[in-house]
């Protein structure tokens, strides 16, 4: 249980509280702004989670050679991105996505500097 007022820890793990949370809301709207920034990527804004989940646009030849390979498009996209770039994603495919859509679901938990990085 966290301490409650009145307690000696309490004013430093508020603090500390503090800082965590308001890190997360800041990494999740610098996230979602620079996502909505890609043409061909939309994502809403996060609220209440640690992840954000955009939808985007694969062209019609990557969704044929994601089938060449046996992969869901949104999957060969993942893959394809970490590969060139690192960015580790999961495809919004296991997450039961309406069909005809793509998403991807990426965290917003890196520490500010590493979020940067990414973006």
């Amino acid at each position: 249980c966290p301490p409650v007022e009145g307690e000696e820890s309490y004013e430093l793990y508020r603090k500390e509280h503090s800082l965590i949370f308001e890190g997360l809301k800041r990494r999740a709207a610098r996230l979602c702004a620079a996502l909505n920034d890609i043409p061909g990527v939309s994502c809403q804004p996060i609220a209440g989670a640690m992840y954000a989940f955009p939808n985007i646009t694969i062209p019609t030849a990557a969704v044929s050679a994601a089938l060449l390979e046996d992969m869901k498009a949104d999957e060969y996209y993942c893959m394809d991105l970490v590969e060139k770039t690192g960015i580790v994603c999961v495809p919004g495919s296991g997450f039961g996505q309406k069909t005809g859509t793509w998403h991807l679901r990426m965290t917003i938990l890196p520490p500010d500097d590493m979020m940067e990085d990414v973006i």
